[in-house]
């Protein structure tokens, strides 16, 4: 765990030095391969992450898929219980600032879905290895909900290309993605 561990804090620093200008362009290319993937297009449902700070950017993702008539579900997570879940939103007026400072689900507008085969899965992390492996933030949220999951189209893990190396420590509990897309290629 304490590999992990530094190996966090090392990947978030570089990731901190960023620009917004090196983001903006950067989440413009990753977004683009998604939204033009095959995958993206065949799904009903986007079951994705609400960016924030120096994280790619997903907001193109959701209000394409918000226009597009899709399903976009976020996050809301229950640190007490250690869950988290996914509900649908409508429109960014559906969230506000949660646990860990990340935008999800107002109390008040949640709205639980249920991921099937016609959902992908947009993942983050902060590290991410050429098995398709993942390092996030250290709660085990998503690792827990996707061992628990329907088969999805496909589960997406999005960074930047200098978040992925060849191998990571891994735990019992870690679960592969099916994809890593960065601004350079999917892997």
């Amino acid at each position: 765990m304490q590999e992990k561990s530094s190996i966090r804090k090392a990947y978030l620093k570089r990731r901190n030095m960023l620009t917004k200008e090196m983001i903006d362009y950067k989440s413009q290319q990753i977004c683009k391969y998604i939204i033009d993937s095959s995958w993206y297009q065949q799904a009903n449902k986007i079951f994705t992450f609400v960016s924030m700070g120096t994280e790619v950017n997903t907001r193109s993702i959701i209000i394409d898929g918000l226009n597009k008539d899709k399903t976009i579900a976020v996050p809301k997570v229950y640190p007490k219980q250690k869950k988290m879940i996914f509900s649908r939103i409508q429109d960014f007026d559906d969230l506000e600032i949660g646990h860990f400072g990340v935008l999800e689900p107002s109390t008040s507008s949640i709205w639980k879905e249920e991921s099937d085969e016609s959902t992908i899965f947009i993942v983050p992390g902060l590290i991410f290895d050429l098995q398709k492996y993942r390092i996030g933030y250290g709660g085990g949220y998503y690792d827990r909900y996707l061992s628990t999951i329907v088969r999805p189209i496909a589960t997406i893990g999005i960074g930047y290309d200098f978040q992925v190396v060849p191998m990571l420590p891994k735990s019992p509990h870690d679960v592969a993605l099916d994809w890593i897309v960065t601004e350079k290629r999917w892997i």
